[in-house]
């Protein structure tokens, strides 16, 4: 049977992008998205939910992120989900869904003083594809 894992998202960064690196070199950024579901309850009153998104991107696309991607900013991001586990040092085992993204469309207005910004797509363009490391890393501050 085909299945699929597949996340769009389109909301708000709720923080700046951290960049790491792991052990091996490789550039991974992770950052806050929150979307809103709207709906209308049964008195007709427009209702509102917020859910929080835990994001990670990996390679160029990483330090692309951490360079153009602003708390506050409306973002729209592809990707799929992926759920990591450890024990923690009582030795509980934690889990964590993330949403591992491929894909990243900054949008909202231009700030005038980021010139930067202008070759934002540029920079993305000519940013090097890396794999996501399959085997669990340690991350590096």
């Amino acid at each position: 049977m085909k299945s699929v894992n597949s996340v769009t998202l389109l909301g708000n960064v709720t923080r700046d992008p951290e960049l790491k690196a792991t052990q091996g070199g490789q550039s991974v950024a992770t950052f806050g998205l929150a979307t809103n579901r709207v709906w209308r309850d049964h008195t007709g009153q427009k209702q509102s939910l917020p859910e929080y998104h835990n994001v990670v991107v990996w390679g160029g696309l990483a330090e692309f992120c951490a360079q153009y991607v602003k708390k506050g900013k409306p973002l729209f991001v592809e990707g799929y989900l992926k759920t990591r586990n450890w024990d923690n040092a009582e030795g509980v085992k934690m889990f964590r869904t993330e949403i591992v993204v491929d894909n990243v469309v900054l949008l909202g207005v231009r700030d005038p003083a980021d010139t930067k910004a202008e070759h934002a797509e540029e920079a993305l363009e000519d940013a090097p594809v890396l794999e996501e490391e399959t085997e669990p890393t340690t991350v590096i501050a």
